[in-house]
């Protein structure tokens, strides 16, 4: 099983895919440079679509060879972290 760190990587990974993708689009690593990611539901204010969110997912975890527990445990944590909106505002 990778290690958390490896996981956390692996998330990050997905976060900056998701961001590039969303509308509007966003560097995920200025955002978080920034200081953005530090005010409430500042996530909100980004869109990308929920099945392009679950192919990235997939993609990615395919891409390391994540077993399908470590993918779990990826997907659990991109959904309830900051991933963007799958509701256009």
């Amino acid at each position: 099983m990778k290690s958390n760190e490896a996981l956390w990587e692996i998330c990050m990974k997905i976060y900056r895919k998701m961001y590039k993708e969303a509308t509007p689009s966003a560097n995920f690593d200025e955002l978080i440079k920034k200081g953005i990611t530090k005010k409430h539901d500042w996530f909100s204010k980004y869109y990308l679509n929920e099945d392009r969110q679950e192919q990235i997912i997939d993609e990615i975890c395919k891409k390391h060879k994540l077993t399908k527990y470590e993918k779990h445990l990826v997907s659990v944590e991109v959904h309830l972290g900051c991933s963007p909106s799958v509701v256009k505002r």
